[in-house]
Parts: structure tokens; sequence; C-alpha cells
């Protein structure tokens, strides 16, 4: 953001004081929120719009174990030890999820119905059957399932088959998020946009053309647009854009959240009958990237398409909502966070690729053992860029 000196004339000239001040209203700035709730440290949180206006409101919900590529494909990238690592830090998410939130009396539409994972031909139906081999020599619940399952739980025709992890969750987000926010106790400041941050002798001053900010740390949980606040993150985290539809209520048919093609598009089946599906953005990655809120045509007739091929019965069905949304992939495609190299006020999570709401709330709990403990996170860290 850029702001002229004529707008930077704030009506609201007291300051503001706090610990610990957080840039961002989503899944990530709420969590850490919520995990700095008993420290005895005043958190502010601030927010350029309303509470979970980025892609944590603007996502499909899905609360998955495991990261954007298939576990066979991590076990190739980075070994079977770290990428069980990666695996078993998504599932303490979502259990988390469960224990601290939903149990507390969180209504957030949570249900662990588990999730598909429907390939798009026998090539991928190998590879799912291999993920599913690795993953049940450690435990976790996964079976496979043929054509006829797919067609008899999820009324899905030319699906050869996938792979059905029992353990997975869905969630409305914003309600997630906003819950997260209100049992954190922290003081929220919507409409809020930063400008500026500055690095003091006792912290940080954070600038927005409404108030000041003091505070001893700052945490960054903007994401997608990080790199609007500090360049360190331009060649870390790429703004990348999704897309979504949603169809009028329609009479309960699918049995789980699914994902299809490589995890490169999905479905599920909303709490009041809608039917929403996202992604295709790798027809269009070239344009798929920057922060503007806008819908691509092509992307937006490949959702239609695939209703109709995928599920005939629901060509009819009006679609009430079409929207997009900014993600924040990250250079290596998992997430980041600790602190910014050389400072010691000045904190980052995000980059979780497509995932924010399967890693933000342990990511959370990670940064907050690190700015309380010194504890850094395992594979995640950000010290893996360097410093």
């Amino acid at each position: 953001m850029t702001v002229p000196y004529w707008q930077d004339q704030s009506p609201e000239h007291t300051p503001v004081n706090a610990d610990v001040v957080v840039v961002g209203a989503g899944i990530s700035g709420a969590s850490v929120a919520w995990w700095l709730k008993d420290s005895g440290l005043d958190v502010v949180v601030v927010d350029r719009g309303d509470v979970c206006a980025g892609a944590s409101g603007r996502n499909a919900g899905f609360v998955t174990c495991g990261s954007v590529e298939h576990f066979s494909r991590q076990v190739r990238t980075h070994g079977e030890a770290m990428a069980l690592g990666l695996w078993r830090l998504s599932q303490d998410n979502l259990d988390l999820i469960e224990h601290h939130l939903v149990g507390d009396g969180l209504a957030c539409d949570f249900r662990r119905r588990g999730t598909y994972s429907l390939a798009g031909g026998d090539h991928e139906l190998t590879e799912l059957a291999q993920t599913a081999e690795q993953l049940v020599g450690h435990g976790v619940r996964v079976e496979m399932v043929d054509e006829a399952h797919v067609a008899r739980h999820l009324g899905a025709r030319h699906f050869p088959g996938g792979a059905l992890y029992l353990d997975d969750g869905e969630v409305h987000p914003v309600k997630l998020v906003r819950g997260i926010l209100e049992r954190s106790g922290a003081r929220v400041f919507t409409h809020h946009e930063v400008h500026r941050v500055a690095e003091t002798q006792d912290g940080v001053t954070v600038h927005t053309h409404r108030r000041t900010f003091h505070a001893g740390a700052l945490v960054l949980a903007t994401n997608g647009y990080s790199a609007d606040l500090h360049p360190w993150f331009a060649d870390k985290i790429y703004p990348t854009r999704g897309q979504i539809m949603v169809t009028a209520p329609v009479a309960p048919f699918l049995a789980a959240p699914c994902y299809a093609n490589f995890v490169l598009d999905y479905f599920r089946q909303l709490a009041d009958g809608r039917v929403l599906i996202g992604g295709f953005r790798q027809l269009a990655k070239d344009t798929e990237v920057g922060t503007a809120d806008v819908v691509h045509p092509d992307i937006q007739r490949a959702l239609e398409d695939f209703l109709r091929h995928h599920f005939p019965a629901l060509a009819a069905t009006p679609i009430e909502y079409r929207w997009s949304g900014t993600m924040g992939f990250s250079a290596d495609s998992l997430p980041i966070i600790g602190a910014l190299p050389g400072r010691t006020s000045l904190y980052l999570l995000g980059g979780y690729t497509g995932h924010g709401i399967g890693w933000g709330f342990k990511a959370g709990q990670l940064l907050a053992d690190l700015i309380l403990h010194g504890e850094q996170p395992p594979w995640v860290s950000a010290r893996r860029f360097g410093g």
C-alpha cells in the first residue's frame, strides 16, 4: 500500500501500545493470538479489511492432513522422515481444532467425514495406491476405493477410483476464524491497512492510515500479501489466485469432501446442500497471480464443465456464487514460520500453498512457542532460507 502525505494525517492521534501486534486477521493471525492468550502478553490484531476478509474467508473449508502433493511425492522430495513429520504436524492441526475449539463449543460446521483424493486417470490411481500403502504402514487411516464406490457414495462419474483419508475434516472457515479471534481476547482493529513498519530500540512501530501501534514484537500473518509489507518475502511467498463457484442447494449426496486430479481441483457439499467446486488454476498459471479480486472466464467455464462431466444430474442447477481469493504459495511449497533474518522483533508465518486451514491453527502454536520459548519449528522454520 502507498499512502500520500495528505491522507496520513490521522484523526485518531492516540497511539496504541501492546506487547505484540499481529498484522492479519485470518487463520494465521487469529491463531497466533489464541495461542498467546494465556501468556500474559497484551496482543493487538490489525487488518486492512474485516476479519477473515482475505484467503481465510475465500477458501473451500477443507481441513486436511498432508500438503500440496500426494504423500508418495513428498517422500521422494523430502525423504520419508520429513514427509511423515509434515503429515503429523497437519494432523495435529486438525486434532487441535477439534479438541480446543470445537470441543469448547465453537460452532463452525465442523465435520470429520474424511476426504477423498480421486484419480484423474490410471497413473494417478497407481500413485495413490502407493501413497495409501506408505501411510497405512505409519498407522494413518486411509483406504483405496474403486470406481463403483465413487459412484455409490459420491454420485460422481468418470473417476477410476481413489483414496479415502478417514480422519480429514471440513469447516465453515469464517465461523472458525472469527471464533478463534473472539476466544483469543486480543484487541482487534479492522480496516487498518498497514503502510509502514519501523523498528525502534524497544520494538516496532506500525503505522496505519488511522492509528500508530507500538509493540515489543510484530507478527506478519499476511500470507499472499506479505511482499507488500517487507521485501524479504518477494522471492519466498507468491500471491496466487484461486477460484471457486457454488451452486444452489440440492439434496445431500456427497459422502465427504473430495480432491481430484493431483489435488488441483476440489469439491464438497456444504451444510445447506450447496455444492462448492474450485481449482483449475493450472489452466492459466501465468495469469492467476497477484492480488486482484477477479474471476477468469476460462477457469469458470472449466468449473462448469467439470460439474456437467462428473455430475450430470446437477447440470441444470443454478450457479449462485463465483469468487476468487489470493493464496500465498511458498518457494518450496511448505509453510514458512519464524523470524526475519537478523531481526529479534519481526516474526512471520504463511506460505501455506493453498492449505491454510489445514495448517493455520498449528502454525499459530508453533510461532507462539518461538516467541515465548525460542523453540524453532521443525521442517518449516524460516531459517531454511538463511539467517
